[in-house]
C-alpha cells in the first residue's frame, strides 16, 4: 500500500492515540471514528448503493451522497468532488478509459441483480423464451448486453426467436408488469419486488445470475467500487480504512436485512420498506476484493466488449492498472 500525505499520517497517529486513550486494550485493527478529512463518497440508488447504506451512518469518517443517474456519478468523479464511487462495473471501465488510468477498481460490490419476471406460468429457463415478447429496460447498457448474450449462447437470434420491446423506464415496466400489460419482462432489483407486490401472478421465472454463471462459470458483475488514482496514490491508509469499513457495512446490510432496509428507505435508495425487505435478499449485495474480483470483471467486461466495444469504453483496461487489490 502506498503512503498517504504526511498530513494523513499525522491525522491517522491521532486518531490512534485517540482510541487507545479511550478504550485501552482494544483490536489493533480499530479504525478511528472520525478523521480530519472525511472521505467523499457517492453512490447510485439501487444495488450498487445497498452496501454503502450502513457506511454512510459514519458521519466522522464518510460523506455519503446517494444519486439517481450514472451521469451524475461521472462528473463527480471527473471533477474530483468525490474521492470513492460505487458504479456499474462498465462505467468503471468507460471511466478508466475516458481519464486514462484516472480510477481503479478496489470492490466487486454487487452481483446479479437482474432476472425475468413472468406472469403466465410458462417460463422457467432460457430455452422457453423462444417465440415470446419480452419487455426489458436497459437498452444500450448492461441489462441488454446480458439478456442477448444469454439468448445467443442458447441458439437464439434476439429480434427473430425472441422479441425484445425495450422501455427506457424501469418504474414504467415494473407498472405493465403489476397491470398485466407486461407478460414477460427483465427487470433489476428492486423493480421486481415491486411489480410482485403489485401483481400476485408476477413470478421470478429466471435468475439471470444463475444463467449467467451456467454459461460463463462466474457470477455476474454488475457493480464495483472505484477509487480516483490520485487520491488513491496520496491517501493509501484512508483507503484501507474505507476498504474494512465497507466490508462491515456489506456484512451487516446481508446480516441485518430489515434495519438496511429502514436505512435504505430513509436514504432514498430504495422506495419503500415491503419492497426493500424483499428486494435486499435478492441484490447480491457482495464485497470482493484482491484478486478474487479480478476474474469476475473481467469476465464480465469482455462479454460487453464482444457485443459493443463502446460499453467498455472501447476497451477492456489491463489487469495491472484497472484494478488496486491492497
Amino acid at each position: 500500500m502506498k503512503k498517504g500525505k504526511i498530513a494523513g499520517k499525522i491525522a491517522a497517529i491521532i486518531c490512534a492515540g485517540a482510541l487507545a486513550l479511550a478504550c485501552f486494550g482494544c483490536s489493533s485493527s480499530s479504525t478511528p471514528e472520525t478523521v480530519e478529512n472525511p472521505i467523499n463518497i457517492v453512490a447510485l440508488n439501487g444495488p450498487t448503493g445497498i452496501g454503502m447504506a450502513n457506511l454512510s451512518e459514519s458521519t466522522g469518517k464518510y460523506n455519503v451522497q446517494f444519486v439517481s443517474q450514472p451521469d451524475q456519478v461521472v462528473s463527480a468523479i471527473s471533477n474530483g468532488s468525490v474521492d470513492i464511487a460505487a458504479v456499474p462495473t462498465n462505467l468503471a471501465s468507460v471511466l478508466y478509459n475516458k481519464t486514462q488510468g484516472g480510477v481503479k477498481v478496489i470492490s466487486l460490490d454487487s452481483e446479479g441483480s437482474l432476472y425475468i419476471l413472468d406472469t403466465t406460468g410458462t417460463v422457467s429457463s432460457i430455452a422457453d423464451l423462444k417465440g415470446k415478447t419480452i419487455y426489458a429496460t436497459g437498452q444500450g447498457a448492461n441489462p441488454q448486453y446480458v439478456l442477448e448474450y444469454l439468448l445467443q449462447q442458447a441458439g437464439m437470434t434476439p429480434g427473430q426467436d425472441v422479441t425484445i420491446n425495450y422501455l427506457a423506464q424501469h418504474s414504467e415496466l415494473a407498472s405493465m408488469v403489476a397491470s398485466g400489460e407486461a407478460q414477460i419482462a427483465m427487470l433489476p432489483e428492486p423493480f421486481v419486488s415491486v411489480a410482485e407486490t403489485q401483481n400476485s401472478n408476477a413470478k421470478v421465472a429466471i435468475n439471470l445470475n444463475d444463467a449467467w454463471k451456467q454459461t460463463t462459470g462466474n457470477d455476474m458483475a454488475l457493480g464495483c467500487v472505484i477509487v480516483r488514482t490520485d487520491y488513491l496514490e496520496a491517501n493509501g491508509d484512508m483507503v484501507d480504512m474505507f476498504l474494512k469499513d465497507l466490508k462491515t457495512s456489506v456484512d451487516a446490510a446481508n446480516n441485518d436485512v430489515d434495519a438496511t432496509a429502514q436505512l435504505c428507505v430513509d436514504k432514498g435508495i430504495l422506495p419503500n420498506l415491503n419492497v426493500a425487505k424483499a428486494a435486499i435478499p435478492r441484490c447480491s449485495v457482495v464485497d470482493i476484493t484482491g484478486d478474487d474480483m479480478v476474474e469476475p470483471i473481467n469476465a464480465f467486461l469482455n462479454v460487453l466488449y464482444s457485443s459493443n466495444p463502446k460499453a467498455v469504453g472501447g476497451t477492456v483496461p489491463a489487469e495491472d492498472g484497472f484494478y488496486f487489490k491492497g
